[in-house]
Order: C-alpha cells, then structure tokens, then sequence
C-alpha cells in the first residue's frame, strides 16, 4: 500500500500540479467550486420533494408508515417545493459559463465581470434563446427553452467560457476596440473598450447556432453538441457495451459534464425495455433476468456517479484541514446519493489523482453487481422507480430483494479500498500544502 501510494503521488502529483496550473483548466475548477453553494441548496429542495418510499411501500404500513406525511406532503406540493431546485441545479450551466469566463480572465489580467457577463449571455443566447410564442388563448409571451441551462448545458457552457474570453482577449491585443480620450472615467473607458468584443462574440456564436437549425431545424449548439456525445454509446446491450458506457458516464462527470443526460436518449429506452421484460417475467411468477444495462444502476449506488460515499466517509478522518471539511459537508448529501457536492466540492473533476478511483471503484461496483446478479445471489431489477433514494433503498426498491441489502453493505469496504491509496496522496498533498502556509504565517508572526 506504502508503494502504491508513493507511486500515485510520483507520478500524479505533478500532472495534478500541472493541471492545476494551466489557466484554462484552473478557471473550470474554480468556477466549479463556485457553484457548490447552488448545488447544496437545490440538493436540500430535491431530497424534500422525494421522499424515500413509494405509494406502495406506504400503503403497505409498518416501518414505512413513518414517511406517509413526508409522502403525502412532497406529492401535494413537489412543484412548489421543486422550484429553489430548478432556479438553482436548473441553472448550473449558467453560472459555470459566467464564472469560467470571470476566472479565465482574471488569469489573463482583463477586466473580471465583463468577461463572465459576456460569456453568460452568449452562452443564453445559444442554449436558451426567448423567443415570442404564440398561446392557444391568444397571447404571445416571450418565453425560453431551459433544458441546456442545468447540468445537460455544461459542455456548452464550457466551451463559451473559454471561447469567449480568447475572442475577447484577441480583440484587446489587436486594438479591435473602442478607445476614448484619456481624460474620460475609467469606468466609461472601460465599458466602451468592451463593446466591439462582446458584439464579435454574441454574434459569432448567435449565427453558428442559425446556421446550424437552418442546416437541422430544431437544431442548436447544445443540441449538436450533446448528439456527438451520445455517439459512442450505441451499443450498449452487453458487458463490454455496458462497461464502456459505464465508463463514458464516469470521464464526462470528471469533465463537468452530466453523463447520465448526455447518454440518456440513447440508453432511456434500453433501460425502460429491460425493466419492462423483467416486470413481465415477475408477473407470470418467472425469475427477472439481468440485463447488461443494469450495470449503470452500480456505478451510484454508493454516494450517486461515482460511488463517492466511500471518499467522503474516508475524508472525515482526513489529515488535511481542506479534506476534513469537505467530509463535513458532503457526507449526508452523499448517503442520499446525491454526488455534485463531492465532484465539485474535493473537486474530483479535472484531478487525475481523484478522477482514477472515481471510475475505478465504479467500474469495479457494475463488475460485481453483475456477477452477483448473474450468479442468483441477488434478484436482477424489475421495479423502474423514479426519484433520489438513499444507499441501500436505490437498489432494493428496484426488486425488493433484502440479499441487495448485503450486496450494498459489502461494496461500501471494496469501494473505499480502491478509493483509500489515492484519498491518502491527495490528503498527503493537501496536507504539505496547508503546513507550508501555516510555516509561512508563523514566520511572518
């Protein structure tokens, strides 16, 4: 273990580093960082508007009975309850793509605010153009799609903030701007300096996305971007199908990007097909049988995409401060299965040494459910449930199997096995980090 942990931190420490450093990359961390406050507070309203019971296991009493108020509550008012979670994770995008520009700009030395302001409106115009509709009471509000504006977006949003910000950048080095008389405000001078840039780039970006629903009406950006996406998971119905679309998920949530949205109209009816066969098979008193597609159910199961609930309990004995407080924070929304927090909070994404066990111990979890499922140690799912259950209910509402309870119970010291030797590097690092801080307050004192 000593030698597996001296080889990650050889070897990934100074690609972490790297990354680290790299200004375009170093603006998406921060950015993502950024946004931990929308994603704790819109995971409070989602798990308020989705208890973990069904009407059945509610009908049914016993135990159950506990959440019948929690149940009749969410359902009477889940829309109400639901809106702080579509004006918050609902504009995830949004708020990347003003803070990637904000960040990216800050490393160039140009002004802040603008930059972000410009990459947000362009990246609105693009993902969620207004557009005046036509009601069938006769009134035309001006009204927007907002698919693309939550985590569906965010490839888009990332690509706008960087985009942007160079376009503008290129304007300022080649003196395509603006200038007025020195004798005029900063503040104006400013502002004006800023016109022919943001102009260049709302308009840049408002014909490619003309251009492409001329080309393919209905068509966007976002849209185009998220069907080259979803390409490689065609062929899905088998394991080494399901374990590359396992793995796809798993690199694009280390990208920033929603797997689970990205493959979904490609994998949606795959999965709805399987369960409904496996139902079928239940009613007429036959045994369910595992489809390969199920394999995604494992790889958030422990802590949501990811299986991060095995990093963030191991955080809480971390020896780094930073690590300590991101266990602190992320555990309960992890046993809820809720993984943003962990993803952006550690952050996972675009750091090498977290981003291996992310899809390691994942891959591994889909491996074993497999094997479990196939072997009849455990019922394949049958039951197609919607909503956020906590670990342990997310797979056995799916077929009401208490084995899958031990199952789960079992994966949760196999996957923080595999997270362990790299949660310890990086706490190592962290750790340094924060003495050499502490070393240089202390001789400052």
């Amino acid at each position: 273990m000593k030698k597996l942990m001296k080889l990650i931190e050889e070897k990934m420490t100074p690609l972490a580093n790297f990354l680290g450093s790299e200004r375009h990359l170093s603006a998406m961390q921060k950015a993502f960082m950024s946004i931990l406050p929308m994603i704790f507070v819109g995971a409070v309203f989602m798990l308020l508007a989705n208890p973990p019971v069904t009407a059945d296991m509610v009908a049914e009493g016993g135990i159950w009975s506990i959440f019948s108020g929690w149940y009749h509550f969410a359902n009477t008012y889940k829309t109400t309850i639901l809106i702080p979670y579509n004006m918050t994770m609902g504009l995830l995008s949004v708020a990347v793509a003003f803070f990637i520009g904000y960040n990216l700009a800050k490393s160039y030395g140009m002004k802040e605010a603008v930059n972000g302001i410009t990459a947000m409106i362009v990246f609105m115009v693009v993902a969620a153009p207004a557009n005046y509709t036509a009601l069938a009471d006769g009134s035309t509000p001006l009204m927007m799609n907002t698919t693309y504006l939550g985590a569906q977006g965010m490839f888009t949003a990332i690509l706008i903030g960087l985009v942007t910000v160079e376009i503008t950048r290129f304007c300022q080095k080649h003196h395509i701007t603006i200038r007025l008389p020195e004798v005029c405000p900063p503040a104006l001078t400013d502002s004006f300096a800023t016109i022919i840039p943001m102009g260049i780039n709302i308009t840049l970006f408002f014909a490619v996305n003309l251009i492409i629903g001329a080309a393919m009406p209905g068509s966007s950006l976002p849209s185009c971007i998220e069907a080259v996406l979803a390409k490689p998971v065609g062929a899905v119905n088998s394991v080494p199908g399901s374990l590359l679309l396992c793995a796809f998920i798993l690199i694009l949530w280390c990208c920033g990007v929603h797997g689970q949205m990205v493959t979904m109209a490609v994998t949606s009816p795959i999965t709805m097909a399987a369960f409904a066969s496996n139902a079928e098979l239940f009613a007429a008193g036959q045994n369910p049988v595992f489809h390969p597609i199920f394999m995604t159910l494992a790889i958030n199961m422990l802590g949501g995409t990811g299986n991060t609930f095995g990093l963030c309990t191991l955080s809480l004995k971390a020896k780094s401060e930073q690590m300590k407080a991101f266990g602190k924070a992320t555990i309960v929304p992890s046993f809820f299965r809720l993984s943003e927090p962990a993803i952006f909070g550690a952050p996972i994404m675009f750091n090498p040494i977290l981003m291996i066990p992310f899809v390691l111990n994942s891959l591994v979890a889909a491996v074993l459910y497999w094997l479990a499922c196939t072997a009849g140690l455990v019922t394949a799912p049958y039951l197609m449930i919607s909503g956020t259950y906590p670990i342990f209910l997310s797979l056995f509402i799916c077929c009401l199997d208490w084995r899958v309870l031990v199952f789960v119970a079992l994966m949760i010291p196999v996957t923080m096995a595999v997270w362990y030797p790299f949660f310890k590097a990086y706490d190592n690092q962290l750790w340094r980090e924060e003495q050499k801080v502490k070393g240089k307050e202390e001789g400052t004192v």
